[in-house]
C-alpha cells in the first residue's frame, strides 16, 4: 500500500539479497504472496516475480540483482563498492567514511527480543529508521541519483543501464548515433568470428624500473589522454582503415577484424597520397579524404569536457549546477578513456578489431619512445628515463634542485609536445623528491606540483599502503617508516621506530582492528575442492550458524590469525574478530603477522638500501614463554595452545620470574594494596568513558553493539578484560592480606 500510494521511482536498499528487499519478497512468497507483482507498476505482467538481471557482460565479482518491472532498485552496497575506496563495505563502515558518522550494529537475536518486547520494540523499529534513512544520505552525499541521471543522458542509455551495464555498451550507444548520421552499419560478429580473428600483436610500452631510492629529483610526465588523441590525431577508425599492407595489391577480399574487407587496385591509386600507415603495418585514410566516427566523437567529447569544466570555473556560487557540470565532465572522461578497450575486447566484445586496437597501441608505443630517445638524448636537460609505463614516463635528473627540476620537466613538455601532431600533449605532472621504484607499476614518493610547495605530499602507487589485500597495520607501519626514509634520508630513525612498534606487538599493546584482514568471497562454490581460504573458511563457519549470512559474492571477510598449538594449520588459526572479542584466551599470532605480512612488505623498501627488517626483529628479546588460552581446532576437542605471554606484575608492571606479584611487591603488601586499587580505580574510570561513547552512539546504555568497524568496540574489549583482571588481582590480593593478617594474629 505504501508503494502504490506514493508510487516511488526508486527502490534503495543497502543489501537487497539477504536483506531489504530480497528478504520482505522471500518472506512473501513464503506465505504465497506475490509481493514483486504488488510492488510493480505492471502487476499484469506474465513474467514470474521475483526476477533477476544480470550483468550481461559477465561480471563474475556481482551477484544477480532483484528485479521489480516498473520501477528500478537499487543494490547501494553494490554502488559503494565503486564510488569509495575501502577494506570493508558493511554499511556501518561505508556511512562512517562518506557522512563521518557512527551508527551501531545489532545482532538479529537482539533485534528480535527487542522486537518481542513491550517496551523495546522502538528499539528494532528505531535501527530500521536509522539505517533507511543513512541509505538516503548515502545517495544524496555522493550524489548517486544525479551523476547517473547525467550519465544516462550523455551516453543515450537507460538510468539503471548506467550501473548495470558495462564500458562497451556505452560506446556503442554513442558512436550508432554519429554512425547512422553517415549512413552506416555497425558489424555484428557472431562468437564464432571472434574466435577466429588473429591475436593482437602489440603491447603498451612498460618499462622495468631501475629499483631504487632516489634522492635526487625525479620529473613524472604523462601524456594526456594518449589513446584518444592519437585515434584523433591520425585518423585511426573502423570506417578509415583500409586493412594490412600485406594485403594490398591482390584486390580479392582479406582477413579484416572478426569480417572481410577487399581494396579494389584501382581506389589505392588514387588514395595513394592520402594513406598514413600506423607502426603495426596497417592502413588508414587521412582525415580529408574520411573523417573516422570514432575520432570525429572523441574530439567532441574531449572539447565538451574542456567547456564544461570552464563552465565550471565560472559557477562556483552555484553549488547544484556545479554538481550537474561535474556529473557530465566526468561522464565524457570515463566515456574517452574506454573507447580504446571497445576495439581490442577480442573475448567478449561487441566489435572487436585487431588491426585497428593494434594501431592505437603501436603508435602509443612509438610516441612514447620517441619521447624518451628525445629526452636521453639532450644532453643540456641530463635526464635518464628511469620509468615508462604506457603514456606517462619518469626522467631522473640526477644533482638538480628541486627548481631546477620544475624547469627542466616543463622544458620537455614542450617540446615533446611539439614534436605530435595535435592533439597529442605530454603533460609536467610532478616532481618527485625522494622516492622510491620497487616494480613495474609500484612506486611511492614524496610529490612537489608546483616550485612554491614547501609540504610535500606522500604519494604511493600499487604498493601495500595502498593496496586492499593486506591488513591496516602493514600500510601503517610501511607508510610510516617511508616518511621517517624520506623524511631523514636515512635508516637509523626508521629501525628504532620499527623495533619499538615489533616490541609492543610482542608485548600485545596493540589495536585489533589493525590486524583484520578483509578478502574477497568468490561464492561457496567458486573455490577448488579443498581449497584452504581463509574468506571461505569464515564463510562456512558463518553459514553453519545461520544460513542468512552466508557473504555475497565480492563480500569482503573479516579474519584475524591467532595463536595456535604446534601441529595445527594455518587455516585453523583463522577466526573472525568477534570470535576474537569475545574469548580473551585467543591471541594475535604475532610472529605470522610480523614475518608474513609486515616483514615481506617492509623488505621490499628496505631491501633496496641494504636492510633486512625481519633481521631485526630478530633481534628484540622475546618475553617468557607461557601457557594461557584455549585455541579449538576445526572440529576437534580442546587444545591448549602455547604462545607468547609476557609476565609483568600487576601491581608495579616489572618483569616477574612467574605469574603473580614480584618479589618487591610480596615484600611490600600495603604499596601492593595501593597500587593494584588505583589499577582498578582507572580501568574503571576508562571503561564509564567508553560506555558513555557508545550510550551517545546508541542513545541508550547498553552492550548490545556489535560493529566490527568501530574502534570503540575493541577499546571496550580490551578495557573490560583489563578490569576483570584487575578486579581479580586485588582481590586475591586483598585474600591473602587478610589471611595474612588473621594468622598473625
Amino acid at each position: 500500500r505504501t508503494a502504490n500510494r506514493w508510487d516511488p521511482d526508486i527502490l534503495v536498499g543497502y543489501e537487497i539479497q539477504k536483506s531489504s528487499w530480497g528478504y520482505l519478497l522471500e518472506r512473501g512468497s513464503q506465505l504465497r504472496l506475490d509481493l514483486a507483482s504488488m510492488l510493480s507498476r505492471v502487476p499484469q505482467s506474465p513474467e514470474e516475480h521475483p526476477r533477476e538481471a544480470g550483468d550481461p557482460e559477465g561480471d563474475a565479482v556481482l551477484d544477480r540483482d532483484v528485479v521489480v518491472p516498473g520501477r528500478i532498485v537499487l543494490n547501494l552496497w553494490r554502488i559503494m563498492r565503486k564510488e569509495v575506496t575501502l577494506n570493508i563495505y558493511t554499511f556501518e563502515n561505508v556511512y562512517y567514511h562518506v557522512v563521518h558518522r557512527r551508527v551501531p550494529l545489532y545482532s538479529f537475536k537482539v533485534l528480535t527480543e527487542w522486537f518481542a518486547h513491550d517496551t523495546d520494540l522502538w528499539r528494532t523499529v528505531e535501527h530500521y529508521v536509522i539505517r533507511a534513512r543513512g541509505n538516503l544520505e548515502l545517495l544524496d552525499r555522493l550524489d548517486v541519483v544525479g551523476k547517473t541521471s547525467e550519465m544516462a543522458r550523455i551516453f543515450g542509455i537507460q538510468f539503471f543501464e548506467v550501473l548495470s551495464r558495462g564500458s562497451q555498451f556505452r560506446v556503442e550507444s554513442m558512436m550508432l548515433r554519429l554512425a547512422r548520421q553517415r549512413g552506416l552499419v555497425a558489424l555484428s560478429p557472431s562468437v564464432q568470428q571472434r574466435a577466429r580473428m588473429r591475436a593482437m600483436e602489440f603491447i603498451p610500452l612498460v618499462m622495468e624500473p631501475q629499483s631504487h631510492l632516489y634522492t635526487s629529483p625525479v620529473a613524472v610526465l604523462d601524456f594526456q589522454s594518449l589513446y584518444p588523441s592519437v585515434m584523433i590525431a591520425h585518423n585511426y577508425c573502423f570506417s578509415t582503415c583500409l586493412g594490412r599492407l600485406d594485403h594490398f595489391g591482390s584486390g580479392e577480399p582479406f582477413v579484416f577484424g572478426c569480417s572481410s574487407l577487399s581494396v579494389p587496385v584501382t581506389l589505392l591509386n588514387i588514395l595513394r597520397e592520402y594513406i598514413s600507415v600506423s607502426p603495426a603495418g596497417v592502413a588508414f585514410v587521412q582525415s580529408s579524404v574520411r573523417r573516422g566516427v570514432l575520432p570525429q566523437m572523441l574530439e567532441e567529447i574531449l572539447n565538451t569536457r574542456l567547456m564544461v569544466k570552464q563552465s565550471m570555473k565560472e559557477c562556483k556560487d552555484d553549488k547544484v549546477l556545479r554538481k550537474v557540470l561535474d556529473a557530465r565532465q566526468l561522464g565524457l572522461k570515463l566515456i574517452s578513456n574506454v573507447t580504446y578497450g571497445y576495439t581490442a575486447a577480442s573475448f567478449s566484445g561487441r566489435m572487436p578489431c585487431v588491426e585497428l586496437a593494434d594501431s592505437i597501441v603501436s603508435k602509443g608505443r612509438e610516441t612514447l619512445e620517441r619521447a624518451i630517445k628525445t629526452v636521453e638524448a639532450t644532453s643540456r636537460w641530463g635526464g635518464q628515463v628511469i620509468y615508462g609505463d604506457t603514456d606517462s614516463m619518469f626522467v631522473l635528473l640526477q644533482g638538480k634542485t628541486k627548481e631546477q627540476a620544475f624547469q627542466i620537466g616543463q622544458e620537455i613538455a614542450e617540446v615533446v609536445t611539439a614534436q605530435n601532431p595535435k592533439p597529442i600533449k605530454l603533460k609536467f605532472e610532478k616532481v618527485y623528491l625522494p622516492c622510491v621504484l620497487q616494480t613495474k607499476k609500484r612506486y611511492v614518493g614524496f610529490s612537489y606540483e608546483s616550485p612554491d610547495q614547501t609540504e610535500p605530499t606522500y604519494d604511493a602507487k600499487g604498493i601495500e599502503t595502498v593496496r586492499r589485500d593486506t591488513c591496516p597495520a602493514v600500510s601503517k607501519l610501511l607508510e610510516k617508516s617511508l616518511r621517517l626514509l624520506f623524511a631523514a634520508g636515512e635508516v637509523a630513525p626508521v629501525k628504532n621506530y620499527l623495533k619499538l612498534q615489533f616490541s609492543k606487538m610482542l608485548s600485545e599493546q596493540v589495536n585489533l582492528q589493525d590486524f583484520i584482514f578483509a578478502k574477497e568471497f568468490r561464492g561457496l562454490s567458486g573455490y577448488k575442492p579443498g581449497a584452504c581460504v581463509p574468506a571461505l573458511e569464515i564463510a562456512r563457519r558463518m553459514v553453519r550458524k545461520d544460513p542468512r549470512l552466508e557473504p555475497r559474492v565480492g563480500e569482503r571477510v573479516p579474519y584475524v590469525v591467532v595463536y595456535g598449538s604446534p601441529g595445527l594449520r594455518l587455516i585453523q588459526l583463522v577466526r573472525h574478530p568477534l570470535e576474537v572479542l569475545s574469548d580473551p584466551s585467543l591471541r594475535l599470532n604475532v610472529h605470522y603477522y610480523v614475518t608474513r605480512a609486515v616483514g615481506p612488505a617492509l623488505n621490499r623498501v628496505l631491501g633496496l638500501v641494504g636492510q633486512d627488517a625481519l633481521q631485526w626483529y630478530g633481534e628484540l628479546p622475546r618475553p617468557a614463554s607461557g601457557t594461557a588460552g584455549v585455541v579449538r581446532g576445526r572440529g576437534g576437542p580442546n587444545t591448549i595452545g602455547r604462545y607468547l605471554v609476557c609476565q609483568l606484575c600487576p601491581a608495579c608492571g616489572a618483569q616477574s620470574p612467574r605469574e603473580g606479584l614480584c618479589p618487591s611487591c610480596k615484600a611490600d603488601p600495603g604499596f601492593a594494596a595501593l597500587a593494584l586499587g588505583d589499577r582498578v580505580h582507572r580501568v574503571q574510570a576508562a571503561l564509564h568513558d567508553i560506555q558513555q561513547i557508545c550510550q551517545s552512539c546508541m542513545g541508550f546504555r547498553g552492550s548490545e553493539c556489535i560493529s566490527t568497524d568501530c574502534p570503540i568496540l575493541y577499546k571496550k574489549a580490551r578495557v573490560t578484560y583489563e578490569a576483570k583482571q584487575a578486579r581479580a588481582w586485588h582481590n586475591t590480593n586483598s585474600t591473602a592480606q587478610a589471611r595474612g593478617f588473621a594468622s598473625h594474629h
